[in-house]
C-alpha cells in the first residue's frame, strides 16, 4: 500500500485539497477531502492548532481505540486470519509423509476355470485345485517411508515458508490498515472543526445582510455591498453542505475500516506539534530497507523461490518404503477353500528413470521464479529509495515555504492594520477592507496547508519505515 500525498491549493479564496489515496491489491483503498473546499476565513479558527504532533508518540485514546476495533473486525484480517490456519496446517500435512501409513483392505474375486490337476493317490485318481473359484482376502496393511532423500523435509520448509509470507501478508494489511484509520479519524477532526467555523461564517454573513440591508434603506449602503454579502452568505451554506457530504463519506469509511456503526472523534484530533525536519537520506533509507513491509514480503517471496527449487532438484530421487500384511486370505493347498492366517513383510524400492525431461523442466521454471523474485526485491528496494527522496524533498521544500511564509503573514496584517485605518478616516471602502482581509486570510491558509501537507509528510515517512502508529 502507498499513502500518496495531499495536494493543496488557493482558488478565488478557498482551499482546495486533493485526495489521500492508499492503493494496494488486498487492502480497501480510503478517499479522503476530494476536491474539498475550505473558506478562507473558517481555516484562520483552524490554523493555531494544525502541526503534527511528532514530539509524543501517544495516539489520542480514541484513535487507539478505532485502530484496536479494526485490528479485530476488518474482514480482511479474518480471512487472512483462517488462510494463517491453514497455511500452518499444510506443515503437519507435509510430516506424515515419514509416518506410518495403516490400512484395512478386503477383497473377492471369482475365477473359473481354475487350474487343476488328477494325480494318482492310494491307488485311485484324486483331483487337485490349485486355486480356489471364490478367492477370498483381507489384511491389514503398513507401509513406512524409511528414507525420501530429504523430500519431506524439503516440503515441510515450503510450508514454512508458505506460512511466513501468509505472517508477512497479513502484517501488512494490519500496518495498512492503521494508517487508514488515522487518516480518516484526522480528515473528521477536522472537517467536524471546519463545521463549526463554517456556521459562524453563516452567521456573520447573515448579520452582515441585515446590517447592510438596514443601511441601504437608510442611503449609506450601496446595493452591490447588499448583493456581495448576500452572495456571501449563499455561497457559506453551500460550502457548509459540502462539508457535511464529505463528513459523513468519511464516517461511512471509519465505519467501514472499523465495524464500529458510530466511531468517536475528539478535538485531540488537532492537536499536533512541531512539524517534522528534512532527514538523512542514506540513514533512513538503512533502517527502511530493513523494516519496510513491502520489502520484507518480497524477501520472503524469494527465500520460497528457493524452496522450490530444492523441492524440483528432490523431486527424481529414490524412495525407500517399508510394507506389510497381515490377516486371512485362502487359496493354499491341499485345502485351498479354507482362509488361513498370513504375514507378509519385505521392502520396496522405486526410482524415476525417464519422466521425459519433466523435472528438469521444473527446475528450469522455478528458476526463473527465482530469478523473478531477485528483481522484485531490487525493484521494491528502488522504489523505498525513490519515495524517500521524493519525500524528502517535499518536507524541504514546505518547510522552505512555511518559513518564508512567516514573512508574508507579518507583512498582510501590517495592511490590514493600515486598511482598517482608513477605514476610520472614511477613506476606504466596506469591499476594499474586505480584500485586505482576504491577503492575510490567504497568507494565514498558505501556512495551514503547508503544516497539513508536513502532516502527511511525516505519516508517509513513518509507513515506509514500517513504524506503528
Amino acid at each position: 500500500m502507498r499513502l500518496t500525498k495531499i495536494s493543496v491549493t488557493v482558488v478565488d479564496g478557498e482551499l482546495r485539497l486533493g485526495r489521500i489515496t492508499f492503493s494496494d491489491n488486498s487492502p480497501p483503498t480510503a478517499e479522503s477531502f476530494h476536491n474539498m473546499r475550505f473558506p478562507l476565513l473558517s481555516i484562520l479558527v483552524l490554523l493555531p492548532g494544525l502541526a503534527l504532533a511528532q514530539q509524543s508518540t501517544a495516539l489520542p485514546d480514541d484513535l487507539r481505540a478505532l485502530v484496536q476495533q479494526a485490528s479485530a473486525n476488518f474482514p480482511l484480517l479474518k480471512q487472512q486470519e483462517q488462510q494463517i490456519q491453514a497455511t500452518a496446517l499444510q506443515a503437519d500435512l507435509a510430516r506424515t509423509a515419514l509416518r506410518p501409513q495403516i490400512g484395512l483392505n478386503g477383497s473377492y474375486q471369482y475365477i473359473d476355470p481354475v487350474p487343476k490337476a488328477t494325480l494318482p493317490v492310494n491307488g485311485r485318481d484324486v483331483t487337485l485345485q490349485f486355486q480356489p473359484n471364490h478367492n477370498v482376502n483381507a489384511n491389514v496393511a503398513i507401509s513406512q517411508s524409511l528414507y525420501d532423500f530429504g523430500r519431506t523435509n524439503a516440503a515441510v520448509q515450503r510450508a514454512g515458508d508458505n506460512l511466513r509470507i501468509q505472517q508477512r501478508q497479513q502484517e501488512l494489511t494490519r500496518h495498512n490498515l492503521t494508517y487508514q484509520v488515522a487518516a480518516a479519524y484526522y480528515g473528521i477532526g477536522f472537517l467536524q472543526r471546519s463545521i463549526v467555523v463554517q456556521d459562524s461564517v453563516i452567521r456573520t454573513a447573515g448579520d452582515n445582510v441585515n446590517v447592510l440591508s438596514a443601511r441601504l434603506r437608510n442611503g449609506d449602503a450601496l446595493q452591490y455591498d447588499v448583493i456581495t454579502q448576500q452572495v456571501r452568505l449563499k455561497t457559506a451554506q453551500n460550502r457548509k453542505i459540502d462539508l457535511q457530504n464529505q463528513l459523513d463519506r468519511q464516517r461511512a469509511l471509519l465505519t467501514y475500516l472499523t465495524g464500529n456503526a458510530d466511531p468517536a472523534v475528539s478535538a485531540a484530533s488537532q492537536q499536533f506539534g512541531e512539524p517534522i525536519q528534512p532527514f538523512a537520506l542514506d540513514g533512513q533509507l538503512q533502517t527502511a530497507l530493513a523494516s519496510n513491509k513491502d520489502v520484507l514480503a518480497a524477501q520472503d517471496r524469494v527465500k520460497l523461490a528457493e524452496t522450490e527449487i530444492r523441492i524440483d532438484e528432490l523431486s527424481g530421487r529414490p524412495n525407500l518404503v517399508l510394507q506389510g500384511a497381515t490377516g486371512f486370505r485362502n487359496g493354499y493347498v491341499p485345502d485351498v477353500n479354507t482362509p488361513k492366517f498370513n504375514v507378509a513383510a519385505g521392502v520396496a524400492f522405486s526410482m524415476p528413470i525417464y519422466a521425459g525431461r519433466r523435472y528438469r523442466l521444473q527446475n528450469q521454471v522455478a528458476k526463473l521464479n527465482l530469478n523473478a523474485n531477485r528483481y522484485a526485491v531490487e525493484n521494491a528496494n528502488a522504489q523505498l529509495r525513490q519515495q524517500l527522496t521524493q519525500l524528502n524533498a517535499d518536507i524541504a521544500a514546505n518547510q522552505t515555504r512555511l518559513q518564508n511564509l512567516n514573512t508574508q503573514v507579518l507583512q498582510a496584517r501590517k495592511a490590514l492594520e493600515l486598511a482598517q485605518t482608513r477605514l476610520r478616516n472614511g477613506v476606504i471602502t466596506t469591499v476594499e477592507l474586505e480584500s485586505a482581509e482576504t491577503g492575510i486570510e490567504e497568507a494565514q491558509l498558505a501556512q495551514l496547508a503547508f503544516q497539513y501537507q508536513l502532516l502527511l509528510n511525516q505519516l508517509e515517512l513513518k509507513r515506509l519505515l514500517g513504524e506503528s502508529l
